[in-house]
């Protein structure tokens, strides 16, 4: 039995204590919902893991503490707020040889498992070019009440804070970023510095080529949409109104427009959308917890999601 704890009252409570205390094998001992109380948390002699989703600043310490007690973590995204940050949590986890993970999701989406698929079979020839439309109008524009979200050395920002997944999943699908060239956009009546979304072109080593849109700020659209433009037909992954959920597949080709039907991942009664999705992370952490080893998506790709952060800002 794997005994961990959760630190978090937002995403904390709703996201990953319901997808740890469902995990066979795991115990949720203890849920840490006022941030300045974690340390007692990890005083715990019962204690073996911790999951945490705070803010990268102060993610970056509690994992820093975490892992100097031998204690397995799993991360919210960003890792943190900074490449060098990253890095440090990472040879500092080696050192201690724990196991470590980090809540990428989308990857996990049963339509983007079948998208990704659908490109390694090369069923429409080789990846030429991938396209990102993502577009909603966030929490913090909506009420204007701008928040650590925006604060760039806090680890926000629309490139940090929304878009570490979307580096994340596009080295997923078409291989390591070589190139970015980037041009950032900026939410009226924001007092801090981060960007409110970007316009962003990328080269990747495999001779790919990407363009991405994203805004934060975009009233009255709540849209997610990937194109894959392949030697021989198009792949659109799309989805409205939701993160996780809605998603649908499309192909087009010489034989025309196809609906690609996937299986939907489970949902359990009044949970966030967002658990199923975690929920096969917690299993996969949980597992490598028991069995001593590490798994993927871990700190060692949240440092390189950080350093392309870093390197685009730059």
């Amino acid at each position: 039995m794997l005994n961990i704890g959760i630190v978090g009252s937002g995403f904390g409570s709703v996201g990953l204590l319901p997808a740890f205390k469902s995990v066979k094998g795991c115990k949720v001992v203890s849920v840490c919902t006022n941030r300045s109380q974690w340390p007692a948390l990890l005083e715990r002699a019962d204690l073996d893991a911790v999951a945490i989703a705070v803010p990268p600043q102060a993610q970056y310490r509690i994992a820093k503490a975490a892992i100097k007690k031998g204690l397995h973590v799993f991360a919210e995204k960003p890792l943190t707020a900074t490449s060098a940050q990253a890095r440090e949590l990472c040879v500092l986890a080696r050192k201690k040889n724990i196991t470590h993970g980090i809540d990428f999701i989308f990857p996990e989406i049963a339509e983007w498992k079948k998208v990704k698929s659908l490109l390694d079979s090369k069923k429409f020839g080789k990846l030429i070019h991938v396209s990102v439309q993502w577009k909603w109008q966030s929490r913090d524009s909506r009420l204007k009440k701008w928040s650590w979200r925006t604060k760039i050395k806090e680890g926000g920002g629309a490139l940090s804070f929304y878009f570490s997944h979307g580096l994340y999943y596009l080295e997923h699908f078409a291989g390591k970023i070589i190139d970015a060239e980037v041009l950032f956009l900026y939410a009226k009546g924001n007092p801090y510095d981060g960007e409110s979304g970007f316009d962003l072109n990328l080269k990747f080593k495999k001779g790919i080529t990407g363009s991405i849109c994203l805004s934060s700020d975009s009233r009255g659209q709540a849209r997610h949409t990937l194109v894959f433009t392949c030697e021989c037909g198009v792949i659109v992954l799309e989805n409205k109104g939701a993160v996780v959920d809605n998603f649908i597949v499309k192909t087009y080709s010489a034989a025309g427009e196809k609906r690609v039907r996937v299986p939907k991942d489970k949902q359990l009664k009044k949970e966030d959308e967002r658990v199923k999705i975690v929920r096969i992370l917690a299993k996969r952490f949980v597992r490598a917890c028991m069995r001593r080893q590490q798994m993927v998506p871990s700190f060692a790709e949240g440092l390189r999601i950080q350093e392309l952060i870093d390197r685009i800002r730059a």
